[in-house]
C-alpha cells in the first residue's frame, strides 16, 4: 500500500481540498470521484454504512481511493482507541469523531493514531493490515505512519465549544470539522443554521481555530457559498454527494422531458 496521505500534506501546506460524499459506499464511486478530481471521499460511519469494525470493507474502499487517485476522509460513529486503531491498520489514513466533549476525549483518540506522540510512547499497535502491506511494508513504516496518518474532530456540541481552547491545543489534532445542524441543536435552535447565534457561533469557533493554526472544514454545496468558505479560511470543503447529485441531475431531465412521458 501506498505511504503517503495527499489530504494532509495539502491542509498543512494551507491548500484547500475539495470532497464529495458517498452514501453507496461503493468501490466504482470512490474510484470515478478520484478519476473526477476529488480530493477526498466522506464516508459517514457514524450514521449509516456498514460496520466499521469490519476490516474488509475498508480494504475495498481503500483500493479504490488509491486507484483513483483520492483520500479516503472516514467519519467513525465514536473515537474508541480500539476503534481507530483498527480503522488505520485497515488502511484509512483520514479520521474524523464526531460529537466531543473536551480535551481529553480528543488526546485519546489522537493518541492512538501515533506510534510516538507528544514525545512519549503512543497508543498504536504494530499490526500486519493493508497499512503495512500486509507485514511487507517499508522499515520505516512507524516512523512514516506517524507523518501520514490525520485525525480531526467534529466541534459540534456546546459542551466542546465550551472546551475549545483545551481542544484546540491537543497535540498532532489534525483539524476541526464543523456541524452546524447538531450545534443548532445543542443551542436551542434546531435545524436553524442560519440562526444568527447558531452563525456567531461558528464564526467563533472559527476564529479560534484559525488562531491556533488547526486547519477548518465545512460543507457547502453553492459555488458562491463555497468560494465564501474558501475566502474566510477553510481548507476542507465538502461540496456534495453521490446521491444528492443524482437527484439533482435525473430530476431536472425528467422535468425537461415532461411533455414526452
Amino acid at each position: 500500500m501506498e505511504q503517503h496521505n495527499s489530504f494532509r500534506r495539502a491542509i498543512e501546506s494551507g491548500d484547500v481540498v475539495f470532497g464529495a460524499r458517498s452514501s453507496t459506499f461503493s468501490p466504482t464511486v470512490i474510484e470515478i470521484y478520484g478519476e473526477l478530481g476529488i480530493d477526498f471521499v466522506w464516508l459517514d460511519f457514524e450514521h449509516m454504512g456498514p460496520s466499521p469494525w469490519d476490516s474488509a470493507v475498508f480494504e475495498e474502499l481503500t483500493r479504490a481511493a488509491e486507484v483513483g487517485g483520492t483520500e479516503l476522509f472516514v467519519r467513525l460513529p465514536s473515537g474508541d482507541p480500539s476503534l481507530v486503531r483498527k480503522v488505520l491498520d485497515a488502511g484509512v489514513r483520514n479520521l474524523f469523531i464526531p460529537r466531543v466533549d473536551d480535551a481529553e476525549e480528543v488526546r485519546e483518540a489522537v493518541k492512538a493514531t501515533r506510534f510516538v506522540y507528544d514525545g512519549e510512547p503512543g497508543e498504536r499497535g504494530m499490526a500486519s493490515g493493508r497499512s503495512r502491506t500486509w507485514g511487507l511494508g517499508p522499515d520505516d513504516y512507524i516512523e512514516t505512519e506517524d507523518q501520514e496518518v490525520c485525525l480531526g474532530v467534529m466541534i459540534e456540541k456546546t459542551t466542546a465549544v465550551d472546551d475549545l481552547d483545551e481542544i484546540l491545543s491537543v497535540p498532532e489534532l489534525g483539524f476541526v470539522f464543523i456541524g452546524p445542524s447538531d450545534l443548532s441543536v445543542q443551542m436551542g435552535h434546531p435545524g436553524e443554521k442560519t440562526h444568527p447565534e447558531v452563525v456567531a457561533q461558528i464564526e467563533e469557533i472559527t476564529e479560534a481555530c484559525h488562531a491556533a493554526d488547526v486547519p477548518t472544514g465545512v460543507i457547502k454545496t453553492d459555488p458562491d457559498a463555497i468560494e465564501s468558505a474558501v475566502d474566510d479560511g477553510h481548507q476542507i470543503i465538502r461540496i456534495g454527494g453521490d446521491l444528492a447529485s443524482v437527484k439533482s441531475v435525473l430530476s431536472e431531465r425528467l422535468d425537461a422531458i415532461e411533455s414526452l412521458r
